[in-house]
């Protein structure tokens, strides 16, 4: 049997790990072994605090102390000497597993189907042993961390320790993070005014607004698909700091709430680019192309199943986002970079993609001024490049044309270029004509420009 003080000192013992955790993240290193190494530091060290803890929840309820590191095993011992502990290990398992955005269907994290697959394959005594004798000539993709992950890790320290607690056990990562976002949104000293002035009608509004929502994380989550713009001043400010204080959190369960609520929404699939796989594991990153060659951006696996974006035009943005699957990555970057312009040719009409950002387009403005080298012509006309998105649009030079492109920022204002085809580079088109805007009313029928482009 136990006694009171073995229970505070396993307590706190599980208490220090969780705050070393938290205190010492795991900072990405240019040097892949080296971010490895420091991932597995904290993995062997949350091991034996699970192992430490189970073991002791095991020896109050009367069983054995058993000498071996196989936390499946230990698993099973509870269930059989403390089943009602157990339960509650197994209750708050999947609610991190939904949290972290894994999906055990998914066959490489099938062990993250309930807590008993994943001590027994993440847990297990050769898993601990590859832990602690993991070697730095080791290729990354052969490691047993590929099947470890320090979330979930910390995710049953977090249980431990409310197991430990001598009350009834109720809190998990959904209750904890709950109650983050609220004390972030609900800041009594930012929520005082006097009353009859405009600060109590924007507070009052602030908290109708909240009532629509059946938790603090729903209301959050609304509020960034809204771009944080859910009122006036005051509401947006409170939603936007909010966010902010979250991203700040220790714990790593509040900040990645926080961190993913800007995960896009599903994109349009108008037109899905290709991409160049490379690396291994396979399909975990990879360089998104239009079907003419040209970079839009790389896209990258994250270790949660989310993705990054990182947009490339004319170099790697710093700006990037974050999809929830590689389909969506490939069409935000479609549709950022994708563009459907009318063009006039010849006599005819039709509707090809091109490759342009509302920076591109302005940039058919700019060259009326001439370049450094050249004189200006007295009819404005100067050479400006066209990329288009495929190699087939079947242009020639010495073609007239008219190509009409409508602005993303101001939907009213359309860009248009006038002029003879120079000369043709596979998808670049080199036209020598003028530029203008023209101000149309936008069609309230039409969908996204790509939906009625073709798609090749």
């Amino acid at each position: 049997m136990t006694t009171e003080i073995e229970q505070a000192i396993i307590q706190h013992s599980v208490r220090d790990v969780i705050r070393i955790l938290e205190n010492e993240r795991v900072q990405p290193d240019l040097v892949e072994q080296i971010t490895v190494a420091r991932i597995m530091n904290r993995v062997s060290l949350a091991h034996l605090s699970i192992e430490r803890a189970l073991k002791f929840l095991i020896r109050r309820a009367g069983g054995p102390l058993t000498e071996e590191h196989h936390l499946g095993d230990r698993l099973r011992e509870l269930i059989q000497h403390d089943p009602k502990s157990a339960d509650f290990l197994a209750d708050a398992f999947p609610v991190a597993v939904l949290h972290y955005r894994f999906n055990p269907n998914v066959d490489h994290v099938g062990h993250l189907k309930s807590l008993q697959s994943y001590l027994d394959v993440a847990g297990s005594d050769r898993a601990f042993q590859d832990v602690r004798y993991w070697e730095l000539d080791q290729s990354p993709d052969e490691m047993p961390l590929r099947h470890l992950y320090l979330s979930m890790h910390m995710e049953l320290l977090h249980a431990m320790e409310e197991l430990l607690r001598g009350r009834p056990p109720i809190d998990t990562v959904a209750t904890r993070v709950e109650r983050a976002v609220q004390q972030a949104m609900f800041a009594p000293a930012d929520l005082a005014y006097a009353s009859g002035t405009p600060r109590e009608v924007s507070v009052r509004r602030y908290l109708e607004w909240r009532r629509r929502f059946g938790s603090w994380s729903e209301a959050l989550a609304d509020a960034a698909r809204q771009q944080f713009m859910i009122g006036d001043g005051f509401a947006n400010g409170m939603v936007a700091k909010a966010r902010d204080t979250l991203l700040q959190s220790v714990d790593p369960a509040v900040s990645y709430f926080a961190d993913t609520l800007d995960v896009l929404p599903k994109q349009p699939r108008h037109v899905i680019p290709p991409v160049k796989w490379s690396g291994t594991p396979p399909q975990q990153r990879g360089v998104v192309s239009t079907p003419s060659g040209v970079t839009l951006g790389e896209i990258e696996r994250r270790w949660d199943g989310l993705w990054r974006i990182a947009p490339f035009q004319g170099g790697l943005q710093g700006i990037t986002a974050k999809a929830a699957s590689q389909t969506d990555a490939r069409c935000y970057l479609a549709e950022l970079f994708g563009r459907v312009a009318e063009i006039t040719m010849n006599g005819g009409e039709q509707r090809l993609r091109i490759v342009a950002t509302e920076e591109t387009l302005m940039a058919w403005m700019e060259t009326r001024v001439g370049y450094a080298d050249a004189p200006l012509m007295e009819d404005d006309t100067q050479l400006r490049e066209v990329v288009f998105w495929d190699a087939d649009h079947g242009l020639k030079s010495d073609d007239r044309l008219s190509i009409r492109v409508r602005s993303t920022l101001e939907p009213r204002l359309v860009h248009v270029l006038t002029g003879v085809v120079a000369r043709v580079e596979d998808h670049l088109v080199y036209v020598l004509g003028d530029y203008s805007d023209e101000v149309n009313e936008p069609d309230p029928d039409s969908q996204s420009p790509l939906a009625s482009a073709h798609n090749p």
